[in-house]
């Protein structure tokens, strides 16, 4: 058959159109998102200007806007400049590197960096190993879902902010602020924020001044809010919702003139808000103690279950004592 030089010109047009068509739409798109106010794209197929988070950050400049493209992202980011990334769409894009034990899989280590519309774990062992370790002052995490890491978020340092978030699967806690003797970590903010799953989900070392409001903290294998060590001092705890953990609610250990207002607390087995003997003038306000499950008729019929188990194996003492021993 043959074919004519007008068919194969014809067709070597049709090509070059629908390739140019193609290029020109991904430019397109491309340049749509930074008229959005994004500086660059990362996108790992390829189709933004990078395919690496990292390689983007190495390249923006201060202030830049980076936008990440929905994927998985098996790298780890150290951000050493005032730049803003941001996830296309916080369940699906995802930064999930296997670290070195005990490091982290995102760094924020310059005042003003921020995250923002990610989900962010690291599969490394050890304790200390984190999703996110802040050493700058005043960075800011907004809409992230930080799960499955031994410590969610530690913050070494100052000022910095952690919104809307969700941390759920930490072994050890969802945030730790973690000051010293020699080096605050004071002034931080964590509002509305959902907390469920982890061991603590809060826990602060030598920490003041930081507020805590609007959280949802439930399901937790330890305490709520944990204050360890001593010296977390005239921090603010309101607004939140304590409920189901399995320890405390909120413990305060050489821990004085903190506020905790206005939160609602239920069923954490060992004592809602619970302070050492070293803890001093903290300020409990209007806060609401919810009734136990147990209550009511649940607990009575507990109650008779538990005293007839006893009466089957206790062959001495009387029945007051029995009585007694079961309810106090």
């Amino acid at each position: 058959m043959k074919v004519s030089i007008t068919s194969v010109v014809l067709f070597a047009i049709c090509i070059i159109v629908l390739v140019s068509f193609s290029s020109s739409a991904k430019e397109l798109t491309i340049s749509s998102e930074k008229s959005s106010g994004y500086d660059y794209i990362v996108d790992k197929n390829g189709n933004g200007d990078f395919s690496s988070i990292q390689e983007a950050v190495n390249r923006a400049s201060q202030g830049a806007s980076i936008l990440i493209r929905s994927g998985s992202y098996p790298e780890i980011v150290e951000i050493k400049k005032d730049i803003r990334l941001v996830g296309e769409e916080k369940e699906s894009t995802l930064i999930n590197p296997i670290s070195e034990e005990n490091r982290y899989a995102v760094y924020l280590g310059a005042p003003k960096a921020s995250l923002s519309g990610l989900t962010i774990y690291n599969g490394a062992p050890g304790l200390y190993s984190s999703s996110i370790k802040i050493t700058a002052d005043r960075t800011d995490i907004y809409d992230c879902k930080i799960i499955d890491t031994p410590v969610g978020i530690a913050v070494w340092s100052s000022g910095n902010i952690i919104e809307n978030c969700v941390f759920s699967g930490c072994k050890d806690e969802g945030i730790a602020l973690l000051g010293s003797k020699n080096s605050p970590c004071n002034d931080n903010v964590i509002l509305n924020c959902v907390f469920y799953d982890n061991c603590d989900a809060i826990e602060l070392q030598y920490s003041q001044k930081n507020t805590i409001s609007n959280c949802e903290i439930y399901d937790n294998t330890h305490t709520g809010i944990d204050a360890i060590a001593s010296k977390n001092d005239e921090n603010v705890i309101s607004d939140c919702n304590i409920y189901n953990n399995r320890v405390h609610g909120i413990y305060l250990s050489a821990s004085s003139e903190n506020k905790i207002i206005d939160c609602i607390f239920s069923n954490n087995k060992d004592g809602n808000i619970v302070e050492n003997r070293y803890s001093k003038n903290n300020q409990i306000i209007s806060n609401e103690d919810v009734e136990e499950e147990n209550s009511g008729s649940n607990f009575r019929l507990d109650f008779i279950a538990k005293f007839f188990e006893r009466v089957s194996l206790v062959k001495e003492g009387g029945l007051l004592d029995i009585i007694k021993e079961l309810a106090f």
